[in-house]
């Protein structure tokens, strides 16, 4: 019996070691598991610090960024914005002049946006409406025309060259070659009809009413045919196209020179003293704009003036100012 207390006794005091030894291990656990959430922590702590302070630079360099875009900015209006002119005009001669003194303006601070060298009648509500700010087209005859027809009000801002308006023949190379009776094409507008006529009064073909004007003027206003022709009014645009049913026709320079014909090959045309200077076109909107008061000034160039003298062989003449 004493025995088997013995036994007894020295298993329960094994235990109660083993027990003691578990709990040990079980502490040491928990103060590993502490030492690792020690480490996470510290782990966290510093990765949003580096957060904190990589946001830090972000802001900073943000901050940089900003202030050298800003300074740029500044820069430029320090130095002046571009000037961007939007324009209509005719491919030839009108964009090549136009062209020509791009870098003039370029250094002036304007830039030329041509939006169409292709005339048709929009061109004339483009200006009014003010999609443009300027056209150069017309001289101040068809201004004044257009002015009566759309009850508008236009301004010239200065006249830049003249195309005297001429007579051409695919058949004849002299008005002397000219056949009785004779079938000549003139333009239907009335500016361009009327400088039509004058030059055909000028050469002695016909006599007109002496109260014929650029805005009234027609075949109507012919008052005696001194030699045989036969004149018929039609749309310009279709004259060249329609050259080989007539003796003879009438367009603007310009037209030729777009159709390939030889300018100097005229049978008769305007002086180079004529009134028909095309000009820079503008509304009330642009009349006191400055950029386009530049631009006018470097189209009156000496410079300018060379350009056309070189260019166009006297088909195209500087206009006088």
């Amino acid at each position: 019996m004493k025995r088997k207390l013995a036994v007894l006794l020295m298993t329960a005091l094994t235990a109660s070691a083993l027990l003691s030894g578990c709990g040990n291990q079980a502490d040491g656990a928990g103060s590993t598991a502490d030492g690792a959430g020690s480490t996470t922590d510290s782990a966290a702590d510093a990765e949003t610090g580096n957060a904190a302070d990589s946001a830090e630079d972000t802001t900073e360099a943000s901050g940089t960024e900003d202030a050298a875009d800003t300074a740029d900015v500044q820069a430029d209006d320090a130095s002046g914005e571009k000037v961007v002119l939007k324009a209509v005009c005719d491919l030839t001669p009108h964009s090549e002049i136009l062209n020509a003194a791009s870098d003039l303006l370029a250094a002036e601070g304007i830039e030329l946006d041509i939006v169409s060298t292709t005339w048709d009648a929009t061109w004339n509500d483009m200006l009014i409406d003010g999609e443009i700010d300027f056209a150069y087209f017309m001289h101040v005859p068809a201004m004044e025309s257009i002015e009566e027809e759309m009850g508008a009000t236009l301004y010239s801002m200065g006249g830049i060259h003249v195309e005297p308006y001429a007579c051409f023949s695919d058949k004849y190379a002299t008005k002397e070659e000219l056949p009785e009776n004779a079938v000549i094409a003139i333009p239907n507008d009335s500016s361009n009809e009327y400088r039509a006529l004058k030059v055909l009064e000028a050469e002695g073909f016909i006599k007109l009413d002496p109260a014929m004007t650029a805005i009234d003027a027609s075949i109507q206003k012919v008052e005696e045919y001194l030699i045989p022709i036969e004149i018929v009014e039609m749309d310009q645009a279709n004259i060249i196209p329609s050259a080989a049913d007539f003796d003879a026709y009438f367009v603007n320079v310009n037209r030729a020179l777009e159709a390939s014909i030889d300018t100097t090959s005229y049978l008769m045309r305007e002086g180079e003293d004529s009134e028909y200077a095309n000009i820079i076109t503008v509304t009330e909107a642009n009349k006191d704009n400055e950029s386009i008061k530049k631009l006018v000034e470097i189209l009156q160039s000496d410079e300018i003036k060379q350009f056309i003298a070189d260019q166009f062989n006297g088909a195209v003449i500087p206009a006088k100012n």
